[in-house]
């Protein structure tokens, strides 16, 4: 089971199912408790540009650490490939 939490306060890559891929700072988190309307763990993430995604782990496919950025590169640690 995917435990969003873990991700709170890193910066990551989400790729949803649909495709969509977003880069962020993972800094709110919902548990599925205080989510009546789903039922899940929901993770919110802002990106560069000031918006703010929803990702939960039924619309998640895969989901990265971003571990360090040089430059022109950025190297990822995969926490959980797929899901």
């Amino acid at each position: 089971m995917m435990k969003l939490s873990e991700y709170l306060g890193k910066q990551v890559q989400v790729v949803y199912n649909n495709g969509r891929t977003i880069t962020g700072y993972a800094q709110g988190f919902n548990g599925a408790l205080d989510n009546d309307d789903t039922g899940e763990d929901e993770l919110d993430v802002w990106t560069s540009d000031g918006s703010v995604y929803r990702a939960m782990p039924s619309e998640i496919a895969s989901i990265n650490v971003l571990e360090s950025v040089n430059k022109n590169k950025i190297h990822f640690k995969s926490i959980a490939a797929a899901f």
